[in-house]
């Protein structure tokens, strides 16, 4: 009598969460796209990084070299001696009044990545002196500039006195512009200069720190920018006007004890070289998005995408960055970032459609622009930053509960819960098959 007996199956245990979500990310490639996405945007932030180390030396100078320098305008002296008497100093005589008017227009110097804040700027000022000696005076006007740095630029110069044309003489060490002439007892005389120059980031009007000083003020107007902050060691102005593409300050003193320095740091074009950087460096996060938001759709269409095809797509993605930062060293920033996300993003499209034929190019335009043109959009509009991923955040919620409501959604969502359960095996006792006897002929 033959017998056979079947063996129970050993009940096969269900994965756990861990386990489930590591093959999930294996089987849709995460983690190579991922590193591919990782290297690329580290790369550019490392090769932008240091651009921007070389943008503040010797680029800098370089500009310095071909443009101008931050202006340090010192206001001008006054030294007097009594008429007709013997001298060995001059004594130093404060002015009455200095009025001081600078209207300044950006003229941005663009090298790499990095935007210079030159300046074009005319400078007009006036100053008013009373002789209270009781006996004539002469006296020496004494203008200091920063000839080594600005001579070059300098145009366009202009001296009065009591509204009359004076020449000026430049000193032995060409550094000053020198005026000396004779006061009356009692009389006021006045002083006007005029230039034309330029200069690079900033502009301080220092006052002299040995002497007090009367009926002060300083108005600075600028056109082509609104942002400004003030260098170490400025009072900041009395009042500020701000309007589009422009800002007015001045300051005005009836008397200062001692002199001290007025100016601003000029407007500056947003540094794009550390804006590109951040960028890159939160590359990451959104890309693991686009990743999931593909995995969804191949659910959806039946379709997973295979190792080099995910690669592709990641290797696009990092590149985004990439091009946009070598086009925008030699083009403006915002057109780059426009050349780069259509171009890059009609590809990418372009290629999620071949794979999805029957998919909506708006749906694969959107996983584009949700995942790429929105985080990078946000980094650009630094004020906004925190609210543009809030509301991104919300309408990807807002959609989900929205697609949770509809009858395929919710069929689809059950047949994979349903699917990812496995069955147990019986446990009862083994069961026993007897073949029938059969005899055999003798």
């Amino acid at each position: 009598m033959n017998t056979q007996v079947s063996v129970p199956r050993a009940p096969r245990t269900s994965e756990g969460p861990l386990r489930r979500v590591f093959g999930w990310l294996l089987a849709h490639h995460v983690f190579g796209g991922l590193l591919i996405v990782v290297f690329a945007t580290a790369v550019i932030a490392d090769q932008v990084a240091d651009r921007t180390d070389f943008a503040n030396s010797e680029l800098a100078a370089g500009v310095e070299d071909r443009w101008g320098a931050p202006v340090v305008q010192p206001a001008p002296s006054l030294r007097y001696v009594h008429s007709g008497t013997l001298f060995t100093e001059l004594k130093p005589l404060p002015f009455d009044r200095q009025h001081v008017e600078v209207l300044a227009k950006m003229n941005y110097r663009k090298r790499g990545l990095r935007y210079f804040s030159g300046f074009d700027f005319n400078l007009g000022a006036e100053y008013a002196v009373v002789n209270r000696e009781g006996r004539d005076i002469d006296v020496a006007f004494i203008f200091p500039m920063e000839m080594n740095k600005s001579q070059v630029l300098l145009s366009e110069l202009q001296f009065l006195v009591d509204g009359q044309e004076a020449s000026l003489d430049l000193g032995e060490s060409g550094n000053r512009l020198v005026w000396t002439g004779r006061i009356a007892k009692g009389a006021t005389a006045r002083f006007v200069i005029r230039y034309r120059a330029r200069g690079l980031d900033s502009f301080v009007y220092r006052l002299d720190p040995a002497l007090s000083a009367r009926d002060v003020r300083l108005h600075f107007a600028v056109e082509g920018g609104d942002n400004y902050d003030y260098p170490s060691g400025v009072l900041s102005a009395s009042s500020v006007q701000m309007g589009r593409d422009a800002v007015t300050l001045d300051w005005a003193f009836q008397s200062l004890e001692s002199g001290v320095n007025l100016g601003v740091i000029l407007p500056s074009e947003k540094t794009f070289d550390s804006m590109v950087s951040r960028m890159a460096k939160r590359a990451w996060v959104p890309f693991l998005v686009l990743v999931a938001l593909l995995a969804a759709l191949g659910l959806r269409h039946k379709r997973r995408l295979a190792v080099h095809e995910s690669y592709l797509l990641a290797a696009v993605y990092g590149f985004f960055f990439v091009l946009l930062a070598y086009l925008a060293a030699f083009m403006n920033f915002y057109g780059a970032y426009v050349i780069s996300a259509l171009g890059l993003g009609a590809a990418v499209v372009a290629y999620a459609r071949w794979l999805f034929p029957k998919e909506r190019v708006a749906v694969l335009a959107g996983l584009w622009g949700a995942t790429l043109l929105v985080p990078t959009g946000a980094v650009i509009l630094e004020g906004y930053t925190g609210l543009i991923y809030t509301l991104e955040i919300l309408a990807g919620l807002l959609g989900l509960m929205v697609l949770s409501t509809r009858a395929g959604v919710r069929a689809f969502l059950s047949d994979l819960s349903q699917s990812s359960v496995t069955p147990r095996a019986a446990t009862g006792p083994a069961v026993s098959t007897v073949n029938p006897v059969t005899p055999e002929a003798s």
